[in-house]
Parts: C-alpha cells; sequence; structure tokens
C-alpha cells in the first residue's frame, strides 16, 4: 500500500475513534445530570424539621412558656 493511503486511513480511523470517545463522554454527562436532577428533588430529607432556636424548645420570636416554679417545703 501507498503510504499516504495508509495516512489516510490511519487519519479516519483516529477521527472514528475522537467522535465515538466524544459520543461516550456526551451520553456520559448526560445520564450524570439526569441523575443529578433526580438527587436533588430528594436532597434533604430532613428539610420539613424544624430545629429550636433556644433549649427550651421555644423558637425565636415566640413566647416562651411560664417557668416551672418549684415548691419548698417547709420543715
Amino acid at each position: 500500500m501507498h503510504p499516504d493511503i495508509i495516512r489516510a486511513l490511519a487519519q479516519q480511523q483516529t477521527r472514528d475513534w475522537q467522535s465515538t470517545a466524544r459520543a461516550h463522554s456526551t451520553a456520559r454527562l448526560a445520564r450524570q445530570a439526569r441523575r443529578a436532577l433526580r438527587r436533588r428533588q430528594t436532597a434533604d430529607p430532613l428539610e420539613g424539621v424544624r430545629v429550636p432556636d433556644y433549649i427550651d424548645g421555644t423558637f425565636h420570636g415566640e413566647t416562651k412558656p411560664a417557668a416551672d416554679q418549684p415548691t419548698e417545703t417547709v420543715r
């Protein structure tokens, strides 16, 4: 075979490999993007849970319950 034909065939094969690699890369990125979208919808299972701001269980801006008065015993 003539060297020019061999070079042309090698270049065509290289282009084919590169286009296949690009197609696989694009497909992989698309799968990753779809998976990320699915995961983002259920990313935080504790989203609706409220955590109190204070140790007595109240939140900022709420009125605090009356403190329990300890009863003193007389001896």
